[in-house]
């Protein structure tokens, strides 16, 4: 007899199928027309349709049964429930809507566990009669639909339970069981009946009109239903399995047991972002030498602030060796556990939602000891692309900038010193270059130590070298982030730079490395002069006056008398020596003079108020200040007195120095030059071909100099200054702070072809955040020459993206008997003595004794003490399986006997073993 266990509800009382195991009514579909035969109650009423029965597998372990089944009762659809109506809504004095019972009546599983075909063990709930009538689950996974608790409607007194919005599961595992006894599983589906969510309820009104609430049971009346059990018990009590129902007895691998490996998945194409899991669940519905591929789609969403992201829309899993869609442009599959399919349990998960920056992935890399600036990098236009970069750095210019429009900003074409390449689609691309107007870029002094050694120093700590002249340039790591307004050397190894923030700099391997000094000001330091490697003074803003006698070790404040400010200093000897700047007294400039290395200072006339930015001295007798309005002043007789001398411009000048005693140069603003070969006597204007300000120059002889200034500028002359050349004339990626010291960036928009219409876009905007010494990522330098930036995105899964895995050995479970000292040592008899039966044995049926933890094949030989054989048995189990299960018949068909028997396993490869078990009477 084949019987259906309807585990979940009576409904004898509704109407519907009676209480306890009974013959199951099962709605039919019409293959020709589609149509549903309605299940009929004994008056001929249409009754709800049963959900389909689950198709359930289980796979057995050491003491656990892992049980897993498919998705088809999800799909559910009742038609009892379509326009059934639950309750009517008013929506106005006198006007009601109709509430509708949802036909997709799928709400989800319940799990039964027996040790016995009929599951009377699990046969523990009664009805209001004290009958046990139905079964007890051991869990229960239900949709998450606000649908929870009981159903209002009884049947019997029983009320349904629904589910507790759990979820969805399709796979389960019980574990704590004892190997070698038989248990049964059930998997049933089933429905939520006539149920709403959260089982809202209609407002009514009583006979005087007032508002009330009806009883949930008065208008939820049609219970849930489930699927069944499917089992059959023969006459002779054996048991067949229908398709929710499995029978397993949980036992541990063979000896040597290694378990099955996940496959190794491999990605062919794209670079989208996600984790993609693939798990054996199943070993024994594995195909073997099987490929497959996994493949996404996706498209485009509109978000707020016109912002158009790329997303992930679905997923393939497709068997390549027989063609067959797993599952096939899938939907909705994040975070959704998946049913099994082919022995695997397949899951995509932690797809981002949009395109944005990797920030774990991204970084710099350099060789440079110090940190590059921090990166900040983010969305620039509405198309973000999935793509992903390689920014590389250069001493020289490299590629051109590409014209375009930001808003209302034109951004120019630049000559850069970097190249940007889609490391996706291994091409080049195109970039518009914003040059920060508010990131300084002057370079404030020249310092020309040989023909192979030009260094100049100015804004953000920038410390350049030059080792063809001035005509090209490479960045030193400074350790400062200040600006350094000058620099002097004492030889061609020792040199200082001094700038803001009281900062002083010293080297002492020609400017390849670089190390602070403490000056115990914060004052800004100007302009600093040493006359040997140990003797120095610097001098700034507010009549500061440091000096030094062991090359900067130590600093000492030296007493001006004045609070004005000082932008030079030059001594002629290491005790006579010159300051000046912004000093006046008694409507006259003046200057100050030491003739004791600075113990003393004195002020001395030298004409009308006005600034001084330069001063040189040629000998110890002959100097010249050179200031506001194009005006230098000439002394020779130490600073005694001062004569102006007639110049040809009106400009500021801000630097002053002589080759000699006779040729001289000055420079100043709008890019002013101006010569003399005769002492100053007669001055000429030079072209230099910018009209930038000009800081400060050096010069390796009378006819080699550099000029430096703002905006990056630096120019080179070989004939004395009557010929110019721009020696740097691109633009380098840079940071640096300003003068109130906020950090200020140049700015890179990638532009790109996102229509495929020709047509270039910005997709990513890239600057840099400088950060000072004191910060936890320690003072930030400018990437220079061989530098990269390499720019991942976090992506969804896309068309682009493929992946691939191969089923193969190491898949499937297997024995490694190496790694086991004694495979046979844990060889038992179970149960030893015999006794009548044992818990292991079926219920129905003969008698059984099982020999445990075998190796996977072997021969055991069962014989008498006296030494007759008795039985023999051959066992070839998959790696899975240590038991065997003799069912106690004799070679000559018999049972049997009570007594004392001997057996012998051999194992060929493995080895022997002896041992004896009892059958007590």
């Amino acid at each position: 007899m084949r019987f259906f266990a309807t585990m979940l509800l009576s409904l004898a009382a509704a109407g519907f199928i009676t209480a306890g195991f009974s013959t199951q009514v099962q709605g039919q579909q019409n293959t020709s027309g589609g149509l549903y035969v309605f299940p009929q109650d004994e008056n001929g009423a249409v009754q709800p349709i049963r959900p389909p029965k689950p198709q359930l597998s289980a796979v057995v372990g050491d003491g656990s049964v892992l049980l897993y089944w498919d998705d088809a009762a999800e799909f559910h659809f009742d038609p009892f429930f379509d326009g059934y109506v639950v309750y009517r809504r008013p929506v106005a004095t006198g006007v009601f809507e109709d509430v509708f019972a949802n036909p997709n009546n799928f709400q989800g599983y319940m799990i039964f566990k027996s040790t016995d075909p009929e599951f009377t063990d699990a046969l523990r709930i009664t009805d209001n009669q004290g009958n046990r009538t139905r079964l007890a689950f051991e869990d229960v996974f239900d949709l998450q639909n606000e649908i929870t608790g009981y159903h209002p409607a009884s049947v019997g007194g029983q009320r349904i339970w629904m589910g507790s919005d759990t979820g969805i599961r399709r796979i389960w595992e019980d574990t704590g069981l004892t190997n070698g006894r038989t248990y049964y599983y059930a998997v049933v589906s089933f429905t939520h009946g006539d149920a709403l969510p959260e089982f809202e309820l209609p407002i009514e009104f009583d006979d005087e009109g007032l508002p009330v609430l009806p009883l949930p049971n008065s208008i939820y009346t049609v219970p849930p239903i489930d699927s069944g059990l499917d089992i059959e018990i023969l006459p002779d009590g054996s048991v067949i399995t229908g398709v929710n129902v499995v029978k397993v007895t949980p036992q541990r691998g063979a000896a040597g047991f290694v378990p099955a490996q996940d496959p190794a998945i491999s990605r062919v194409s794209g670079s989208g972002s996600g984790t993609i899991e693939l798990q054996v669940i199943d070993p024994a519905a594995l195909r073997n030498g099987n490929n497959y591929s996994i493949v996404f789609t996706d498209t485009l969403i509109e978000r707020p602030g016109n912002v158009v992201d790329l997303v992930t829309k679905s997923v393939s899993l497709i068997n390549t060796t027989t063609g067959e869609a797993l599952f096939d442009r899938l939907q909705n599959f994040q975070g959704v556990e998946l049913p099994v399919k082919e022995g695997l349990l397949f899951s995509v998960d932690d797809i981002p939602t949009r395109v944005a920056v990797d920030q774990d992935r991204t970084n710099w890399v350099t060789g440079q000891s110090a940190n590059i600036h921090n990166f900040v990098i983010g969305v620039s236009g509405r198309n973000p692309t999935p793509s992903d970069y390689r920014l590389e750095f250069f001493d020289g210019p490299v590629r051109e900038s590409t014209a375009f429009t930001i808003g209302n900003t034109n951004i120019p074409v630049e000559n850069t010193n970097l190249s940007i390449t889609n490391t996706v689609t291994g091409q080049e691309v195109d970039f518009a270059f914003f040059t920060n107007p508010q990131l300084p870029r002057d370079v404030r002094d020249v310092a020309y130590l040989s023909d192979n050694n030009v260094l100049i120093f100015g804004s953000a700590g920038l410390i350049q070298r030059s080792a063809d002249g001035g005509e090209t340039w490479s960045n030193i790591e400074s350790g400062v982030s200040v600006r350094l307004k000058a620099a002097h050397f004492a030889d061609a190894q020792n040199g200082w730079a001094a700038g803001r923030d009281g900062v002083i700099i010293r080297t002492t391997d020609g400017g390849n490395s670089w190390a602070a000094q403490n000056t115990g000001t914060t004052a800004i330091l100007r302009d600093i002069y040493f006359t040997d490697p140990d003797n120095g003074w610097a001098v700034g803003d507010n009549g500061v006056i440091i000096a030094t006698t062991n090359g900067g070790n130590t600093w000492t404040a030296q007493t001006s008398g004045v609070i004005n400010r000082f932008n030079n200093v030059h001594f002629t000897d290491d005790q006579t020596g010159y300051v000046s700047g912004l000093v006046f007294t008694g409507g006259r400039s003046r200057i100050l003079k030491t003739n004791n290395g600075g113990a003393d200072w004195e002020l001395l006339e030298v004409g009308p108020i006005l600034e001084f930015f330069g001063m040189t001295f040629s000998d110890a007798l002959t100097g010249y200040l050179a200031g506001t309005g194009g005006r230098i002043f000439k002394t020779e007789d130490a600073a005694e007195t001062w004569t102006e001398l007639t110049t040809p411009t009106n400009q500021q000048l801000n630097a002053i120095s002589f080759a000699g005693s006779t040729t001289g140069w000055a420079v100043g603003r709008s890019g002013t030059i101006i010569n003399t070969t005769d002492g100053g006597l007669s001055w000429e204007a030079l072209n230099s071909g910018t009209s930038v300000e000009l800081y400060g120059f050096d010069f390796l002889s009378a006819n080699e100099l550099v000029v430096a200034g703002a905006n990056s500028t630096r120019i080179r002359s070989t004939d004395g200054g009557q010929n110019w050349a721009a020696t740097e004339d691109f633009r380098r990626f840079r940071a640096a702070f300003d003068n109130n010291n906020q950090s200020r960036s140049d700015i890179i928009y990638i532009l790109e072809d996102v229509n495929g219409d020709g047509e270039l876009v910005d997709t990513w905007r890239i600057s840099m955040l400088a950060r000072t010494a004191t910060s936890p990522f320690g003072l930030t330098v400018d990437p220079v020459e061989g530098d990269e930036l390499q720019f991942f995105t976090v992506k969804p899964l896309t068309s682009a993206d493929e992946f691939t895995f191969t089923i193969e050995g190491s898949n499937f479970p297997g024995v490694d008997l190496t790694e086991v000292e004694d495979p046979l040592a844990l060889i038992r008899v179970v149960p030893n003595p015999y006794l009548t039966t044992h818990e292991a044995e079926p219920r129905a049926g003969g008698r059984q004794l099982h020999f445990t933890n075998l190796p996977q094949q072997a021969t055991i030989r069962i014989f008498t003490v006296a030494g007759r054989l008795v039985q023999t048995l051959n066992v070839n189990n998959p790696a899975t399986e240590s038991r065997y299960v003799w069912d106690m018949i004799t070679n000559d068909n018999r049972e049997l006997s009570y007594g004392v028997y001997i057996y012998h396993v051999d194992a060929p490869g493995v080895g022997e073993k002896v041992g004896k078990f009892a059958v007590i009477k």
